[in-house]
């Protein structure tokens, strides 16, 4: 059975599959999933840890909004380390990003490990002037390799892979997956990551979005809700409750 007619089917079910599904989440344990951050609300705090770092990050509109404002590195970070294979991106649109000459904003996806001499994995898009000023980045086992933009795009979104213990960064900009490197094997449980950081100089006033940041991973360190969950598992058991006591109330 295909991913489509999977969730034909599900739709099918109804209620009675959106039930066992939520029970099934609330039990927890290291499992497949999917988690889809709309930013359409406050973020969960279980999920998510935010440090603004001098700068501003705001859910406006439906996106995570990031404005510049001091040299300090701003960061957004996934709870929940990823395990196994995982597969995890975002778009992002630019609202004011000027360009420089060597320096200026990076907003960067990326997956690390917590210890200090840890390899990290990241692609992001530079705001450098140097190598082009739509220019975009990929880091593989810390080596970073700078790319030119195929074009100056003002949206696009950014990609990270796991597969086989193979780390994949790649990005689009208007058009289909550009594939940057591939790491050397890394089995590691990883750390996941929207950072906003300068490169030597900035530019006070750079703005842009984050949006649809999806995370899927074969299992993550600890349970994930999903939005509203917890209030789908607190329906669920108290649906269960109300049918056993029912079975248990005597003839009339």
């Amino acid at each position: 059975m295909n991913a489509w007619t999977m969730a034909q089917s599900r739709r099918q079910q109804g209620p009675a599959w959106l039930l066992a599904a939520s029970l099934a989440a609330g039990a927890g344990g290291a499992r497949a999933a999917t988690y889809l951050e709309t930013f359409s609300g406050p973020l969960n705090p279980a999920v998510w840890a935010l440090t603004e770092g001098g700068n501003s990050l705001s859910i406006t509109g439906g996106e995570m909004v990031f404005a510049r404002t001091s040299n300090d590195t701003s960061f957004l970070r996934f709870v929940p380390a990823l395990i196994g294979n995982f597969d995890v991106s975002f778009e992002y649109r630019l609202i004011d990003w000027t360009s420089t000459y060597g320096s200026g904003d990076r907003l960067q996806l990326d997956v690390h490990n917590l210890l200090p001499t840890s390899r990290g994995h990241a692609v992001g898009r530079a705001q450098e002037g140097g190598t082009g000023s739509g220019s975009h980045f990929g880091v593989v086992d810390n080596a970073c390799c700078t790319f030119s933009s195929p074009g100056s795009s003002t949206t696009g979104a950014l990609r990270i892979t796991r597969a086989a213990d193979i780390v994949t960064v790649s990005y689009r900009d208007g058009g289909s997956w550009q594939n940057l490197g591939q790491s050397t094997a890394d089995a590691r449980d990883m750390t996941l990551n929207f950072t906003a950081y300068i490169h030597k100089g900035f530019a006070p006033g750079t703005e842009y979005a984050i949006d649809n940041f999806s995370i899927w991973a074969e299992g993550f360190s600890q349970p994930v809700p999903e939005p509203a969950s917890g209030a789908m598992l607190a329906a669920g058991l108290a649906t269960l409750g109300w049918m056993a006591r029912r079975r248990r109330r005597p003839a009339a």
